[in-house]
């Protein structure tokens, strides 16, 4: 009798351990070196988005006319964030279209995003990347021209952080309510 008490004992031990040890925490994905995870809450998109460390370094975080959110951080960094544009296949129709902006060819192409080389007159890189999360859906591209009017041409390395950036958008939990 006491070896079946403690052979049941110990199962049901085994199964409370194991089945604790299973349990998933929701955990944030770290930041990539330099980054900082900033709240776009204040500009009407309910979201979070991985971006350039913005102590110290001129920056915007606005709502365009457009419906657009625009984030730039100093030069280098400077995309639009909607929740309503083109799908990729029309995207890259666009893109290899143009007559102005010349396409080169593609860095990064898959499904949801793509990184691409340009010439009007010098070699340019862009992005296009299409963020599903959950029942959400975000599309983000590259902003050419700053708020001041200049426009920026950027390099691979750039266009490549801003993809990486994008990518990093995450719908925050809704507020709790009172």
């Amino acid at each position: 009798m006491y070896k079946s008490f403690f052979l049941s004992a110990l199962v049901c031990a085994v199964i409370t351990f194991s089945s604790c040890k299973h349990k998933e925490e929701v955990t944030e994905a770290e930041l990539g070196p330099g980054m900082i995870r900033m709240s776009l809450a204040s500009v009407g998109m309910n979201v979070t988005i991985d971006i350039p460390d913005t102590e110290k370094k001129a920056h915007v975080i606005e709502t365009l006319p457009s419906g657009d959110v625009h984030v730039s951080v100093e030069k280098g960094f400077n995309i639009l964030i909607n929740v309503s544009g083109m799908d990729m296949n029309r995207k890259k129709k666009d893109i290899a279209g143009n007559d102005v902006d010349k396409f080169q060819s593609w860095v990064v192409q898959d499904s949801n995003d793509v990184l691409f080389k340009t010439q009007m007159v010098n070699d340019e890189f862009h992005f296009y990347a299409i963020v599903k999360k959950g029942d959400k859906t975000y599309y983000v591209q590259e902003q050419t021209q700053s708020s001041d009017g200049a426009v920026t041409n950027f390099t691979q390395d750039q266009a490549q952080t801003m993809l990486n950036s994008a990518k990093t958008i995450t719908p925050a939990a809704p507020p709790a309510k009172s």
